[in-house]
């Protein structure tokens, strides 16, 4: 049938890095992104990224949705979609909502794959953030009294609770005997 490259997709490219570039530095946009050619350094951007087989990136990259067909060594951010074409390589973690790895495709390191990747990310600025009075009163902090009062309110065992030692003992003997009574049973290891 008809085969996926990267140089088809619908998205309004609004950046090319030519197959003729090299580029070396950060690459921050708000639109798509499109590299065709060599970029050392990371690649940031608020709309889609398109990294072409022509395209070698070595450093990280973040996009709302990447298309990879070329060699990406770097850890990989995408808050939507991650597609890996069959011509694509990357060496580096991933971290999507989803991924689709075309036959071919290579990928070594680690994949994280959330719904709530953007969300997390959130979250962690947030707590980083928060006061340790704030957390003692939201719960992630317990405070040092509760500790201590929990600790006291568990009463020391009574006498009774514990069977001595030797009623352990006589259990025991006694079940042996009441075996014994039965007939000697056969070891299917004794000769």
């Amino acid at each position: 049938m008809f085969k996926k490259q990267a140089n088809q997709t619908n998205l309004k490219v609004s950046s090319v890095i030519g197959a003729d570039m090299v580029i070396e530095g950060n690459i921050k946009a708000k639109d798509t992104v499109r590299i065709e050619g060599k970029v050392t350094g990371d690649v940031e951007t608020e709309g889609a990224l398109i990294i072409s087989a022509t395209a070698a990136i070595k450093g990280n990259a973040k996009g709302c949705n990447v298309i990879i067909g070329g060699f990406l060594e770097g850890d990989l951010t995408s808050g939507g979609k991650t597609e890996v074409l069959s011509t694509g390589k990357i060496i580096g973690n991933i971290n999507t909502k989803k991924l689709v790895v075309d036959e071919n495709a290579e990928f070594q390191g680690k994949c994280i794959m959330n719904e709530y990747v953007g969300a997390q990310i959130l979250t962690q600025v947030e707590s980083i953030q928060m006061q340790p009075e704030e957390a003692a009163s939201v719960g992630d902090v317990p405070a040092k009294e509760e500790e201590e009062k929990d600790t006291e309110d568990v009463p020391p065992p009574e006498e009774g609770d514990i069977p001595p030692p030797g009623d352990i003992v006589n259990q025991d003997n006694n079940f042996r005997k009441n075996h014994e009574k039965k007939g000697k049973r056969r070891n299917r290891y004794s000769k």
